[in-house]
């Protein structure tokens, strides 16, 4: 008989108070949120098997910093039993949000540490919440396509470099899995979808607080399949829709709408307790009708399983901490004194290069006097599907291949979880170098050994 899984639910409204940092452009004009156009959330589903019991949380988050990670697992264990590597916390990586961390200019960080401590116990609560109110469940899997999503690294032919656009021949994935968990009576508790792609639609003109195409997608879902829905990021360091950039709200919408029907259909499909039929009867009638019954059929895997590892990312050499301070600094004042000026080309022009100061100080913070980068891999087994998770921001390439080697039936891959690390490119994407590959403090080779380790996770797991 195998194990009996159990599964419970809840959410939050994380939105971010108006007036907050809303740092995430370069390009833009604006310091701070100054509105909200859909709420922000958080959902967490916790399932158990009865010996093993994982925290899965999603939220609308732009990254997990690892001070947030670590106290949400440390909070969360505590509060509930549930082992800090059975916990993952997931960011799905909006451009929209409020800031977790004092950034590149000033306004706004006021804000930062009220909204950190309220958002930190509202994803406690909530996972504390999912575990009071795990019932019987039974989970079944399967896979949609989606073509939303592209590959942003175009070769610009007039200025000779990677930029990000529309690469309609780059490497893609069109994959999107989705997992479906119900009750007893076959009423779904939750949706879980997966597809790798950049929350990136509401940009640098956009000031209001948004979930992007993630929000409509799960209300898409829940809409039509019921319970609640986990959107899980997945490798988009080198994908985002063709309507990014646009900063309109019906852009992001019809996204959201196009992926969120896409996994509807395959989670209305799925059968999460298999039928054994049998002809019953022929009824006469003005034809011969073969009458159906179905009975149950046998009960479906819960089996429950973690394994995690940490793998050592090799790192390129990076500036000093002082002068890379220093260097943010300059760039940050000048910024500040095109913004006195009022000139909003100046301020953009200047504005992209202390952005930019500002992304390599955060990896000189975090790696100074390290020859490496430690990295939690994590992956969960949930009867037949298997969620692999990882810090930072993993090129398509990187979901396609663990996904190719993976023994389980659906195999859900992402990034945004559990910390930072930064892009990790393909080795084959640092020749041709462009966003994602010259911000990244990464060595080329860490995309190749993240796949390794997550591929002997993944083979540890699927046994019995």
């Amino acid at each position: 008989m195998p194990p009996q899984l159990r599964a419970g639910v809840s959410r939050a409204v994380t939105t971010p108070p108006v007036g907050i940092a809303h740092p995430f452009w370069g390009a833009q004009t604006h310091t701070r949120a100054e509105g909200v156009d859909l709420d922000l959330w958080t959902t967490a589903l916790v399932v158990s098997d009865g010996t093993t019991t994982v925290a899965i949380v999603d939220s609308d988050l732009p990254n997990v910093p690892d001070s947030l990670s670590a106290e949400v697992r440390r909070r969360v264990s505590e509060l509930t039993g549930i082992a800090p590597t059975n916990i993952r916390v997931s960011a799905t990586h909006t451009h929209s949000g409020g800031a977790l961390a004092p950034g590149w200019y000033p306004d706004g960080a006021e804000m930062i540490p009220g909204y950190v401590s309220m958002l930190t116990d509202k994803i406690v609560g909530a996972v504390w919440e999912a575990q009071r109110n795990m019932r019987p469940a039974r989970i079944a899997s399967g896979l949609g396509h989606s073509t939303v999503g592209l590959n942003r690294r175009m070769w610009h032919p007039g200025q000779q470099r990677i930029v990000l656009g529309r690469n309609y021949g780059g490497f893609v994935d069109h994959d999107l899995p989705v997992a479906r968990i119900d009750d007893e009576d076959e009423r779904p508790i939750a949706v879980l979808v997966n597809y790798p792609c950049h929350p990136t639609i509401m940009a640098h003109r956009n000031s209001l607080i948004t979930p992007d195409f993630p929000g409509p997608l799960r209300r898409v879902v829940e809409a039509n399949v019921g319970g609640v829905c986990l959107f899980l990021q997945g490798c988009a360091g080198d994908r985002h829709p063709r309507e990014s950039f646009s900063s309109k709200g019906a852009d992001y919408r019809k996204v959201g709408t196009l992926l969120g029907l896409e996994a509807a259909k395959v989670a209305v499909g799925l059968t999460t307790l298999p039928k054994e039929e049998h002809l019953a009867e022929v009824l006469e009638s003005g034809a011969e009708l073969g009458i159906y019954e179905d009975s149950p059929g046998p009960e479906p895997d819960g089996t429950v399983k973690v394994a995690t590892t940490t793998v050592e990312l090799p790192l390129i050499e990076l500036p000093t901490l002082e002068d890379a301070e220093a260097d943010l600094a300059t760039k940050a004042e000048a910024l500040a004194e095109a913004r006195r000026g009022g000139d909003d080309s100046e301020i953009r022009r200047r504005g992209y290069i202390a952005k930019r100061s500002q992304m390599q100080r955060s990896h000189v913070r975090r790696y100074e006097g390290q020859a490496a980068a430690s990295t939690e891999i994590q992956v969960m087994r949930i009867g037949s599907l298997a969620l692999v998770a990882m810090p930072g921001e993993p090129f398509a390439e990187v979901g396609v291949e663990i996904r190719r080697r993976s023994a389980f039936g659906v195999t859900m891959v992402s990034g945004y979880s559990n910390g930072e690390i930064g892009y990790v490119p393909m080795r084959s994407d640092y020749k041709n170098g462009g966003y994602g590959v010259w911000n990244s403090p990464l060595a080329s080779g860490s995309a190749e050994m993240l796949i390794e380790a997550a591929s002997d996770l993944l083979e540890s797991v699927s046994g019995s």
